[in-house]
């Protein structure tokens, strides 16, 4: 499974709907404490910007909403993942690393599959983006 369908595995499971307010907790991206993972959700976010149909299905949110909704869904899964597990992840991204399938554990996010991750990132959406925690299926 590549890091794209990582993604969209986590953003179509998801199911993140509508929601007016931006993704909060900054400090789970905060480049001093946690520089992988800002490097990440920078790459994320350029190709984010570039299509976001290439990461989730952006029909099903409002476009006003859509870029909180990534933001959330981002912050939701990577505030659990360790800082070297996000590493290797950049790495694999800037083609530093080849793809490593054990990594694939972060992003498999159904309830039905993996239910321990599913609760874990819904956690952690109900404290870093309260405001969409309602949407997590």
């Amino acid at each position: 499974m590549t890091l794209k369908s990582w993604l969209a595995t986590f953003l179509v499971a998801a199911s993140l709907g509508t929601g007016a307010a931006f993704a909060q907790d900054a400090s789970v991206i905060d480049p001093v404490k946690n520089p992988a993972k800002a490097r990440f959700m920078a790459l994320a976010q350029e190709k984010f910007n570039k299509d976001p149909n290439a990461m989730f299905n952006t029909t099903r949110v409002a476009p006003g909403d859509r870029q909180a909704v990534f933001e959330c869904g981002m912050k939701s899964v990577l505030a659990d993942i360790p800082e070297p597990d996000v590493q290797r992840l950049v790495d694999m991204i800037e083609g530093r690393a080849p793809s490593d399938p054990k990594l694939a554990k972060w992003f498999q996010l159904e309830a039905s599959s993996n239910p321990a991750r599913h609760d874990q990132v819904a956690g952690r959406a109900k404290t870093i983006c309260p405001q969409f925690a309602g949407l997590m299926k």
